[in-house]
């Protein structure tokens, strides 16, 4: 009972601030995640929160509420997704996602940033943003710090292609059909809602087409991050890599994934999940940035910026010369 008393009083100023971000992200284009990090780096920088009555709190909301949310985002994946393309354009999508982290791992340790930043802005870049972010941290147990530069400069740079990229697509391969203009845009813009809004301003038909490539994308996080934790357990420790050693949040993932794709749930059920799973995820958000300090955005956000950017920038160009070989 004593330890739930000091949970309380942290979890609900995240709580608080999770519902404001919700709450303005209906009149704010950058989505309730990135506000939450913002209100939560705001509040920490004005009345620092380390040793405060609020710590366990924060702290609780980062790790335990944001396992809780990687688990429910398991609920956005259905695997049959992946008949909706060719094998051959699933596969390609697979080497986009692999070259885009390995392209931010390469760029982030030229720039000196650490493994564990490079490798975030990776997966966000290569996956799906925000949840590709969250669940990565997770496994490579990343600073405060890195996740809540990586979240606010992934969903930054999402938020300029947005405006940019359907301008570039349309004046510059005027000869690109619907489907080779969805395709590039479904495999290299970060959020999800952001490839929606790319896809549809250019037009209906390519809207759909990025829409189906990026579900793709998604339904690769649950594979990247096992493939990940397989990688770390296998550096980090003289043991060989066990079924056992898989953390419990991506098991809890999986299964969530599977119960979507074999249909045994109402939708409105699945629906709950979903709504949760961005409700944990922005109460999550709030306290990463609870913890964010000012010299800390001075130490990474410059070098983070330019290596996410310019990984993104080498991942588009990539994804042109694929559409243009095998398309």
């Amino acid at each position: 009972m004593a330890k739930l008393k000091n949970i309380i009083p942290g979890f609900i100023l995240t709580l608080i601030i999770a519902t404001l971000s919700i709450y303005l992200s209906n009149f704010v284009s950058i989505g309730s995640i990135s506000l939450a990090i913002l209100l939560g780096f705001i509040i920490n920088n004005c009345i620092p929160q380390e040793g405060t009555f609020f710590n366990k709190g924060i702290s609780f909301s980062e790790k335990t509420v944001l396992s809780l949310a990687i688990i429910f985002l398991g609920s956005h994946l259905d695997v049959k997704i992946l008949t909706a393309l060719s094998l051959y354009k699933v596969i390609l999508l697979i080497l986009i996602i692999f070259i885009s982290i390995l392209l931010c791992y390469c760029i982030g340790k030229i720039f000196g940033l650490s493994k564990k930043l490079s490798i975030l802005l990776g997966v966000g870049n290569g996956i799906c943003g925000s949840s590709a972010i969250a669940g990565a941290s997770k496994i490579l147990k990343a600073d405060e710090e890195e996740i809540g530069i990586s979240v606010a400069i992934i969903n930054g740079i999402g938020g300029i292609s947005i405006l940019l990229m359907p301008l570039i697509l349309v004046n510059f391969f005027p000869s690109f059909s619907n489907e080779q203009l969805g395709f590039i845009v479904g495999s290299t813009i970060q959020a999800f809602g952001q490839v929606t809004a790319t896809g549809f301003i250019i037009n209906q038909e390519v809207g759909e087409f990025a829409t189906i490539v990026k579900m793709i994308r998604i339904v690769m996080l649950g594979p990247v991050l096992l493939i990940l934790n397989i990688f770390l357990s296998n550096k980090n420790s003289k043991t060989k890599f066990n079924f056992f050693s898989i953390p419990l949040f991506i098991v809890g993932f999986i299964i969530f994934s599977i119960i979507v794709s074999i249909n045994i749930l109402p939708d409105q059920i699945i629906y709950t999940f979903q709504i949760l799973s961005k409700v944990l995820l922005t109460i999550a958000m709030a306290a990463i940035g609870l913890k964010i300090s000012i010299k800390g955005i001075f130490r990474f956000g410059p070098k983070s910026f330019f290596t996410a950017l310019l990984g993104f920038v080498i991942q588009v160009i990539f994804v042109l010369i694929l559409v243009l070989i095998y398309f």
